[in-house]
């Protein structure tokens, strides 16, 4: 639909109060003062429903506002303007005093969603028809567009505070996200009791992936639903197949060649989504034994395709490929045996063509990668680790930007930051079942620590870390970041910058200890 000129012309006739902030802070609301939309969405017409968004520029009169809201409506009813859209125009100048007041109540910025009639988004399958507002904040990041809004996740999608997924109708950027990237999809993450933990550990993935491996960009945000605040949200990018996100071939529906690119989750939730294609690996079947000494048989996980397929051939292939991998892996580290595929991708002795084990592995996996991956989760204490969230990308297109498997894109922390910070492996051993008793250890970490010589690509990134103390410098960044939003918490919730403290105390603790075992002074 024909939206691009009326947009323009509505948020410059329409929105946006004048208080600019850049970074991302946040508050609970002070409900009493803010007027909600369902006591100023009164329209004087028949089809007039409820809801919407935006704070009036100090440049446009009330009267100009009315009447350029009146001939945009005009304008838009031509193009066949979305119900929404027709809703929003049509209570635009009655919420300008909301938003104003929000401005002057919140110092990070502001995402608020519309939806249609007031509708609850409540569906993890459906999206709601919605126009977003990005506002408070510096003038090249002020956005209103429409999209649709759905509740996203598994366990978390079943709390009170809800996560949510955004897909814009075209491509845009938030807040400056990602060096100004624009893309469709973004994600709001609850921030609870605890404030920081995914901040924390995609801020720590930042500085130990240094740019050469996807995560995702994020910041904090005020998140208000039709007018009703909803607390303090950390916008953050989706991890999907997308030019520079996990920056994968994606083919075409008519391309059914298995040379493409693959995203693909270690995922407990494989096979739940019928839309979305998923194989097993059942690792062999085998015992396995961790660095520590620790014996398990290790379950069946499940692997969720997340990049588009479009043939059972690409689907099969890359199930054989997957299952070759960790043939070459498992042999070459349990066995020291090297090795390799042939040109059909059936797996067969790589003897006279690999002089060792570690160098036919290195041919099929981004070892540098998996050493990132397993510095970040034992410095967070992911016990979800093992179970989903645990990315991985290959890429056989001709623009390949992933020849090897490559671990990347970490997610989901809500399980991070437990037990004692000091004394003992955790991602790279096997973990004590918790909460519902599920294994959760992660076969991948485990199989490699037990690699003399993947622990001493652990250990030379680690002193890379270390050179400039960036990762205690992370740790301290994050903990100016929880006390900035002092203001927009509120004082009833200023008491969550403490629990930001204790997950800042967990990481430090964790960098000295790990410092001894990876350190130039750990014992050999």
């Amino acid at each position: 639909m024909k939206y691009t000129f009326f947009l323009a012309v509505l948020a410059a006739a329409l929105i946006l109060c004048s208080c600019g902030k850049t970074e991302s802070n946040i508050e609970k609301e002070d409900t009493a003062a803010v007027t909600s939309l369902s006591e100023i969405t009164e329209i004087e017409t028949e089809t007039a429903a409820t809801v919407t968004t935006v704070p009036e520029t100090t440049a446009v009169t009330e009267e100009e506002t009315s009447e350029t809201a009146e001939a945009a409506s005009e304008t838009a009813v031509e193009d066949e303007m979305s119900l929404v859209m027709q809703q929003y125009i049509e209570i635009a100048e009655k919420i300008d005093p909301l938003f104003a007041e929000i401005c002057e109540d919140r110092d990070y910025p502001v995402v608020h969603i519309l939806t249609y009639n007031g509708e609850k988004i409540a569906s993890k399958k459906f999206y709601n028809d919605t126009v977003i507002d990005v506002f408070n904040c510096d003038e090249e990041y002020r956005l209103t567009a429409e999209g649709g809004v759905k509740v996203r996740g598994n366990s978390s999608a079943n709390d009170s505070v809800l996560p949510y997924r955004i897909k814009f109708n075209e491509k845009q950027n938030m807040l400056g996200l990602h060096d100004g990237k624009e893309y469709k999809s973004w994600v709001l993450l609850k921030s609870n009791w605890n404030l920081v933990p995914d901040f924390m550990a995609l801020s720590l993935a930042k500085e130990i992936f240094d740019g050469k491996y996807y995560s995702s960009d994020c910041t904090y945000v005020n998140l208000y639903i039709n007018g009703e605040f909803e607390g303090i949200y950390l916008l953050c990018e989706h991890t999907q197949a997308a030019e520079d996100r996990v920056d994968v071939y994606e083919p075409k529906e008519d391309e059914l060649h298995t040379d493409i690119g693959y995203l693909i989750e270690m995922d407990n939730y494989a096979g739940e989504d019928p839309n979305e294609p998923f194989f097993e690996l059942d690792y062999n079947g085998m015992e396995y034994t961790d660095m520590l000494g620790e014996k398990r048989k290790v379950e069946m996980d499940g692997y969720t395709i997340k990049s588009d397929t479009f043939s059972d051939e690409q689907r099969a292939f890359i199930e054989k490929y997957y299952k070759g991998v960790f043939k070459i892996c498992y042999e070459g580290i349990e066995n020291s045996k090297p090795m390799m595929f042939d040109e059909n991708y059936n797996v067969v002795s790589a003897e006279g063509t690999y002089a060792t084990a570690q160098e036919a592995i290195e041919a099929v996996v981004d070892t540098n990668s998996l050493a990132n991956m397993l510095i970040l989760e034992e410095l967070v204490h992911n016990y979800d680790v093992g179970a989903g969230s645990f990315f991985m990308a290959v890429d056989f297109s001709e623009t390949s930007k992933y020849e090897r498997l490559t671990f990347l894109a970490p997610w989901d922390f809500n399980w991070a930051y437990n037990d004692s910070a000091s004394g003992a492996y955790y991602a790279g051993t096997f973990q004590k079942p918790v909460h519902d008793g599920y294994e959760r250890s992660n076969i991948w970490l485990i199989m490699f620590m037990n690699a003399d010589w993947f622990q001493d690509i652990v250990k030379d990134k680690w002193a890379e870390l270390q050179a400039d103390d960036s990762l205690n410098r992370v740790v301290a960044e994050v903990c100016e970041v929880a006390v900035s939003l002092e203001h927009d918490l509120g004082e009833e919730e200023s008491w969550r910058i403490n629990s930001a403290g204790d997950i800042a105390d967990f990481v430090s603790g964790r960098i000295k200890w790990l410092d001894t075992v990876w350190g130039e002074n750990s014992a050999e």
